[in-house]
């Protein structure tokens, strides 16, 4: 497959990194276990077969950077070799990617078992801005609108609805269901592909 040549928007690099990262950990087997060492030669591999970029060795090295600055990771160096350590495994921009992650895992291995899992919210009108956030988070990790306020996902997820509600504002409205049946469960299907 042809390497995409495409300009990055500022700050797209950054966010395909910390992606990488989340999918270290879910491959770890402990979507929050700290991982070392993830070497800088498996970022950029990853990159190009993942994403099919190429990305400059140096403009990686500026965004890891960025990231030890905010105290998300910590580079180490030794014997001509670049590793990442996760420094908190708790860090909340982490457990986002991993999340993800492990959603999109779960999809990937398609192992539907007939049950779907729902999550709704009623946040407070005065706070519209997180039930607004948290509707988008949702959506990027892999939930689907199932109708107002209602998201649903096919494979079982209460620790990472835990999870979210530990790390994003507004997820404390949050509720999970786990249902046998639902209505316009073929067109659910459709969407997620089972």
């Amino acid at each position: 497959m042809k390497e995409k040549k495409i300009k990055l928007k500022k700050g797209q690099l950054y966010w395909y990194i910390l992606e990488i990262i989340g999918v270290a950990l879910v491959s770890a087997g402990n979507p929050l276990r700290p991982v070392i060492p993830l070497a800088l030669n498996e970022i950029i591999k990853t990159l190009k077969e993942v994403k099919n970029l190429n990305v400059e060795e140096k403009k990686i090295k500026i965004s890891l950077e960025k990231m030890e600055k905010k105290e998300i990771l910590e580079i180490v160096e030794k014997d001509d070799h670049v590793f990442i350590k996760i420094k908190d495994k708790e860090n909340p921009t982490i457990v986002k990617y991993s999340i993800k992650a492990l959603l999109d895992f779960k999809r990937k291995e398609k192992k539907w078992k007939g049950k779907w899992f729902l999550v709704f919210f009623d946040v407070p009108e005065i706070q519209s801005n997180k039930r607004d956030y948290l509707r988008i988070y949702l959506l990027k990790i892999g939930f689907i609108k199932y109708q107002q306020s209602v998201y649903i996902f096919p494979y079982e997820c209460e620790k990472e609805i835990t999870l979210i509600k530990k790390i994003v504002e507004g997820a404390k409205y949050m509720k999970y269901i786990v249902a046998e049946k639902i209505e316009d469960e073929n067109k659910m299907k459709k969407l997620f592909k089972l």
